[in-house]
């Protein structure tokens, strides 16, 4: 699905996703990502949804951001019961859903100057 650019302030613009792959800023990502408004983290700090930890959500500054979004593929994949409790322990919302709708939500939050960190699985 292709999302339309705006003219916000924010440097990180997602272009399109699909099963696959997510485009941003024009480059083509096939592996998980992490991004906010203004970097893309494309390093092994980013693990599987199952296999996904406290520990790798502060290791991306999970408690700096008013909203975490996880987007988890292409279906909707829910990370273990205790990554979430503790999570909602630490103050930021952990938002679970599949990539498309993370995608858009991220362009809407980052778009309104909002603090959010998008956590996507191709």
């Amino acid at each position: 699905m292709e999302i339309l650019a705006d003219s916000s302030n924010h440097f990180i613009q997602i272009n399109s996703y699909d099963n696959s792959k997510i485009i941003i800023n024009g480059v083509s990502y096939s592996e998980p990502i992490a991004i906010n408004g203004e970097k893309i983290i494309t390093n092994s700090a980013i693990p599987a949804i199952k296999d996904m930890s406290i520990k790798d959500l502060k290791s991306l500054g999970f408690s700096d951001y008013e909203v975490v979004l996880l987007g988890t593929g292409n279906t909707l994949e829910f990370p273990d019961w205790e990554l979430v409790e503790e999570a909602q322990c630490l103050g930021t919302p952990l938002e679970i859903m599949n990539t498309g709708a993370a995608c858009r939500t991220f362009a809407i939050l980052a778009g309104e100057g909002r603090k959010v960190l998008a956590i996507l699985q191709p």
